[in-house]
């Protein structure tokens, strides 16, 4: 007898077990359903392209950008550029026109902002939700010869980190959560961490256009829930590889630590939609830094051999990659 599941994601072993009872019977399927690859990869007629879904269920506020932000950054991430955007939002009884039409607006400006075109969804007011839950799908075309897939990666593999973790789960904690933030920090500060939503911002897409097509660049992940360290557990496990990685080289914010130390999370755990770590052959990560320059950009370490290694090390000591079945941010909604 099995124990009930909690909020998050399903267990990762459950999951899998899942996605493996799908027949892959067409020949346009070139990246099939995988844990720690978040869209699919199509050639039809010679094009490729991306699909990717999500949704947002951590907060209830600019859900209407987050919705079209991840799922730019799933795009993104197959080597593809997002193009046509599809929803299922869900809305809770008693909703005020004036909320939907403050949704629709941050959904519209979204899309306009990254030339994305609405083709369809379906909106519902239903008892089924206690807050608003959109569920995005996003479709792009391939930006080069030909998509990223994460299962390329291979052992002596250089990682790459673009901005500092645990920008949106900062963001969403300082909305939610203000009241206790309040005793250390001020209210302009407050909405200063609340803001990383938009200043850096969550969305990757900026960074891959600019480092897309590059030869060598082997896998592009976001982290999202569960955080970096799920993302890296993820990558290495695609590459069926061991980790070794610089725990004093990954980026963390000021604000980002304290949060997470007054409410006892872990930043590694930590919801990090506008970061993005980059898989590439060693030889051309120089060539890669050099292409990004001026951007925030820090070296991680690389994929092993051994695939049970998965280590962080900082100095001459170590201690194993962390893994977290549910992202930090859900110890707060007990």
């Amino acid at each position: 007898m099995t124990s009930p599941l909690t909020a998050g994601k399903l267990p990762a072993s459950f999951l899998s077990s899942l996605i493996d009872k799908f027949e892959q019977t067409s020949p346009a399927i070139i990246i099939p359903p995988k844990i720690g690859i978040d869209a699919a990869g199509l050639k039809l007629n010679a094009n490729y392209y991306a699909v990717s879904t999500d949704p947002i269920t951590f907060t209830d506020k600019h859900i209407g950008m987050h919705s079209v932000t991840v799922n730019i950054n799933d795009i993104a991430c197959l080597g593809a550029k997002p193009k046509w955007f599809t929803a299922t939002i869900l809305l809770p009884e008693g909703i005020q026109r004036e909320a939907i039409s403050v949704l629709w607006d941050d959904l519209v400006k979204t899309l306009s902002k990254y030339g994305i075109c609405a083709i369809g969804g379906h909106v519902e007011v239903t008892p089924v939700v206690k807050q608003t839950v959109i569920v995005g799908q996003m479709i792009g075309e391939c930006i080069g010869n030909s998509l990223l897939d994460p299962r390329d990666c291979e052992a002596g593999d250089k990682i790459l980190l673009w901005q500092a973790i645990g920008l949106e789960g900062s963001a969403i904690i300082a909305s939610e959560h203000a009241d206790k933030l309040a005793s250390r920090y001020s209210a302009e500060q407050i909405h200063s961490i609340q803001q990383y939503i938009h200043d850096p911002g969550l969305c990757v897409w900026p960074v891959v256009e600019k480092l897309l097509p590059q030869a060598g660049v082997v896998a592009l992940h976001d982290p999202t829930e569960g955080g970096v360290a799920t993302a890296l557990h993820e990558i290495a496990n695609c590459a069926d590889c061991g980790l070794q990685i610089q725990e004093e080289a990954i980026p963390i914010l000021t604000e980002t630590k304290a949060i997470c130390a007054l409410f006892g999370l872990d930043p590694l755990g930590l919801l990090s939609s506008g970061s993005l770590l980059i898989v590439c052959r060693p030889e051309v990560e120089g060539e890669i830094l050099r292409k990004l320059s001026g951007e925030p950009i820090t070296q991680l370490g690389e994929l092993t051999s051994n695939s049970m290694e998965r280590l962080l090390f900082k100095g001459k000591e170590f201690r194993a990659l962390p893994q977290f079945d549910k992202d930090e941010i859900i110890k707060l909604q007990k």
